[in-house]
């Protein structure tokens, strides 16, 4: 009987170390095919081009982020310049958290392989390098002890520390989980607490203030500048909505520009606000089972719903963290007992469960449907046309020359030339992005750009490359100074990201 059981567990095995290989080799082809936007290069520039740990510490005090995922690339990028190193390393953090989620996991094979291939763990999370699967995976492998938090609450706690030293979203999360857990301990225990217990929660608290002082940024910071350009209810209704932004995750398709669009809000901003009330009492037919999943998941969105009220976020990677809820809801459901209560008393258990998969299972599907055709979009179009712009610049041997931006649109070229531009907006040599007040915008007025072209021109050589994401007015720049040629060279416009179009010119002197 064990023999057979042994086959049983390693046949088993083997199913989910091919599932990860195919993730790992579609991640692969994805990665090859995808270019750097503006967030994967800022931060894998803010790597490169620190000089050292201390640099690092400095270059990030404005990321409102802990430095966990700039500590990795600092490491890989002085082996090698190349950004790839950094999208290689993602992709085989993504493929452990694959694997840690089908072999520790309590789902089914047929809902296990609808999530990680799912909007979010397949595109989102996947393709575009940032540190959000970090945090996931180091989540994953608490949850995966989850069942032994009491005996094994120092590792339980190391595995939550380090998560939330990842991304600032994962401190909401991590903070909950750890809320449930000395919540059922204290009902459990009282009023005898173990040291184990003190000291484990103690290293977690460590790991959340840590977490906190990377997170917060000066005071001259740019970070909450969006959240000023809203009314009260704009805000209210635009941080409440993001609940079912996350759960249902459906890109508008109908254009090239898919990425950060919602298509029912992109149909009826009206019907998407009522969708978004109603999806809030979504968990009471999924989370039926005990109260403590209940409160978890409610406490969830209470949290990501202050957070999208202070920052106005508005993206689909972080209204990520939502969908997290559910999902890690459901991983901890898993090992608590049914117990009678007022959301599981008027229907019965069969027709509970019957609600439940029915939701569940209808989600996953269109995240899946939504990854799988994120991932073909990437495929075949260009997700920047940075990597085309270098390209281009390469094989018309004009990299020797002076690349001027006029912000951070040049951060993604800067990572495939591997050398900083000049940046017009802050008069000076640069690759990433400072996110203070006076550097966090393109200032230059039409005179002010002119002029400084003018400048960087007489200062260090006849002609330059000027590098923009909208056509300039050529003769508009003439008439402001009659000192430059412009020559337009290429433009690439064909790209998911709507920003990040470039037109390129040479400039010279007449």
């Amino acid at each position: 009987m064990g023999s057979i059981d042994s086959t049983f567990w390693n046949k088993k095995n083997l199913i989910y170390f091919f599932i990860t290989c195919v993730f790992f080799t579609l991640s692969l082809i994805g990665i090859l095919h995808h270019e750097l936007w503006l967030d994967e290069s800022h931060h894998w520039l803010l790597a490169r081009d620190s000089t050292s740990i201390i640099d690092l510490i400095d270059n990030t005090k404005y990321e409102g982020h802990p430095i966990l995922w700039n500590m990795l690339l600092f490491f890989i990028s002085k082996f090698s310049l190349n950004p790839f190193w950094m999208q290689l390393l993602h992709i085989i953090i993504s493929s452990i958290l694959v694997l840690v989620f089908l072999t520790k996991s309590p789902f089914t094979l047929l809902f296990k392989v609808l999530f990680i291939f799912g909007y979010f763990i397949f595109f989102e999370y996947t393709l575009l390098s940032r540190n959000y699967n970090l945090g996931i995976l180091f989540l994953f492998l608490a949850l995966s002890i989850y069942r032994y938090r009491k005996e094994k609450i120092l590792l339980f706690s190391i595995l939550l520390a380090i998560a939330s030293n990842t991304h600032a979203i994962f401190v909401i999360i991590t903070t909950c989980i750890m809320f449930i857990v000395c919540l059922e301990y204290i009902k459990k225990t009282k009023p005898y607490i173990s040291t184990k217990m003190i000291f484990g929660v103690s290293i977690f608290a460590i790991g959340i203030l840590l977490a906190i002082i990377q997170i917060i940024p000066p005071s001259d910071t740019s970070f909450f500048e969006r959240a000023e350009d809203f009314s009260l209810f704009q805000k209210v209704t635009r941080s409440f909505i993001t609940f079912f932004k996350g759960i249902f995750t459906i890109p508008d398709f109908r254009t090239i520009h898919f990425w950060n669009s919602h298509f029912i809000v992109n149909i009826s901003k009206p019907l998407s606000s009522v969708l978004g009330i109603l999806s809030i009492f979504f968990p009471l037919f999924i989370f039926y089972k005990n109260k403590m999943t209940l409160l978890y998941v409610y406490l969830g969105i209470l949290g990501t719903s202050l957070f999208f009220f202070i920052t106005q976020l508005s993206a689909p990677r972080y209204f990520g963290l939502n969908f997290l809820f559910i999902i890690t809801g459901l991983w901890m459901e898993n090992d608590y007992p049914l117990k009678k209560n007022i959301f599981n008393s008027r229907f019965s258990l069969l027709t509970h469960k019957k609600i439940k998969n029915i939701l569940i299972y209808s989600i996953l599907i269109i995240q899946m449907f939504s990854g799988i055709v994120s991932y073909s979009f990437d495929l075949l179009l260009p997700f920047s046309s940075s990597k085309q712009t270098v390209e281009f610049l390469q094989e018309s041997r004009l990299t020797d020359k002076i690349v001027i931006t006029q912000w951070c649109e040049g951060t993604p070229l800067s990572s495939y030339l591997e050398t900083p531009l000049f940046f017009t907006n802050t008069n000076s040599f640069q690759s990433y992005c400072t996110w203070n007040r006076g550097n966090s915008t393109i200032s230059n007025s039409k005179t002010e750009l002119v002029n400084s072209l003018e400048n960087i021109i007489n200062n260090e050589g006849q002609s330059a490359i000027f590098i923009s994401i909208a056509a300039i007015p050529i003769e508009e720049y003439k008439a402001i100074s009659n000192n430059l040629k412009y020559k337009f060279l290429k433009s690439f416009t064909k790209n998911i990201v709507s920003k990040e179009s470039y037109y390129i010119y040479e400039i010279s002197k007449i």
